[in-house]
Parts: C-alpha cells; structure tokens; sequence
C-alpha cells in the first residue's frame, strides 16, 4: 500500500558508488511505494538529476572520481537543482565529514551502516522540507519549553545548555559560550522518558550575550543517533502541545 506521501512526492535520486547501498536503499523506499532513480556517482547523478528532477537526492559524501562533496556543491549551484534537499550519507558518525557536507548545501544525514527505520525517518523529514512553497513558510510549530542539553564541541568538555523552544526541526538554545554559524556538533537533549541523542549545525547565533550571560542559538537538527530518537523526540512534543493552553 502506497503512504500518502510516496503517492504525492516525484522520484527520489540515489547517488552512491556502492551497489549493495543502492540496491538496499532501493529496496526500502521502494517497499515504502517511494520511485527510485539510481546513479553510480557524481557526474551521472547530476545528469539524472538535470533529466528527472527529484524530489529528494541521496548522496554518498565519499565517493570515489568526483566527491560527494563537489557533488553536493555543484547542485547548489546550479539554478534548476539547487533547492532540492540534499541528504548526505556519511560512511561514520565522523562530524569533520559532516560539517563539510553541511557547509557544502546537504541538509540532512545518515549514517552508514542505513537501517529501514532510520533512512525512512530522513526522508520523510526531507519531503517536509521540499513541499515547503517558501522560504519564509514556517516548517513545524515550535513549543516553548526548558530542557537541558548536553553539548559536545569538537576536542571540547561538555557544555550544558537550555532549550527556549522545540520544533520538529530544531531549537533555539542559550549555551554559556558562543557557537560559530555553521558548526556542526553532537547534542543530547534530556528528555523526561530518557536522553535523545542528535548531531545539530548552529543556523544562527546571536552576537551580544543575554542578561544571564548565556549565548542564543538557532539550531537545527541534521540526524537523530538511534532510530527511536525521532519518536521520542515526536511524543515529547506532542505532551508539550497537548499540556499548553488552547
């Protein structure tokens, strides 16, 4: 049976140099009643994409010939395909490979080895980003609610922070120091029912410190670590909607 979003959603381009991936991707969006488009790599993937225009891209960052990366860069640039959402598949849990993927226009990740539940989390995250009709269009309600997170930057200790509020995308987040716009790092946020573990990249950040000397942060979520994240993620705002006043 067909989800309601594969029957309204183009085909979905799975850009990789590894065929077992492919056909296990294949497989997946397929049994999900998604259309699936496969390139070898790079240069056949932007001629396919140029051909077909999907309505998402898969793309393995470490690819061999031409790079993922080069890849992702040049369909951000080119004027028909730039804004298709980009999903990076990253061979780890590497944050250098994600951060310059991130840089380079990807806007969601998987991490290798892809399971079922994971890869179809992603992709419904990024149809929600494609059928958004402008950029100024608010993707997902946000709720405002205090919850502590966990930071890890780079070689750094841990930096704890709080949450301002929560969408299904991201967070506004007040951290003790200030993150450069376009980092990417790991977080956990400590949900009531346990702690969610995440990879974020800082969208925006404000310059001037709040009366608390606290750093105010736009984060956006790029992949939850375990296939249940999303779930708990989802319920926990879902308790938060249900709890606020009409």
């Amino acid at each position: 049976m067909l989800s309601e979003d594969a029957v309204r959603t183009g085909p979905i381009l799975v850009i990789d140099d590894d065929q077992v991936v492919r056909e296990l991707v294949r497989s997946v969006l397929t049994g999900a009643g998604y259309k699936v488009l496969e390139a070898f790599g790079g240069q056949e993937g932007i001629e396919v994409a140029r051909k077909t225009q999907p309505i998402i891209i898969l793309l393995r960052i470490m690819m061999s010939g031409v790079h993922g990366i080069g890849t992702c860069e040049r369909l951000k640039r080119d004027a028909v395909l730039h804004d298709i959402p980009v999903v990076g598949v990253t061979d780890s849990h590497d944050l250098a490979d994600t951060e310059r993927a991130f840089r380079a226009g990807a806007e969601f990740f998987l991490a290798k080895p892809i399971g079922a539940e994971s890869l179809l989390q992603v992709v419904g995250m990024a149809l929600e980003r494609a059928e958004r009709r402008s950029p100024s269009q608010r993707l997902h309600p946000r709720f405002r609610a205090r919850v502590p997170v966990r930071c890890v930057l780079g070689t750094d200790a841990e930096v704890v922070g709080t949450t301002g509020n929560l969408s299904l995308g991201g967070l506004l987040l007040m951290l003790p120091k200030k993150l450069a716009t376009g980092a990417v790092f790991r977080l956990g946020l400590e949900l009531p029912k346990g702690l969610v573990p995440a990879e974020g990249a800082v969208m925006w950040e404000r310059s001037q410190p709040l009366d608390d000397g606290s750093f105010l942060h736009g984060i956006r979520f790029l992949r939850f670590e375990e296939d249940t994240g999303p779930m708990q993620y989802r319920c926990f705002l879902s308790e938060i909607a249900a709890s606020s006043p009409a």
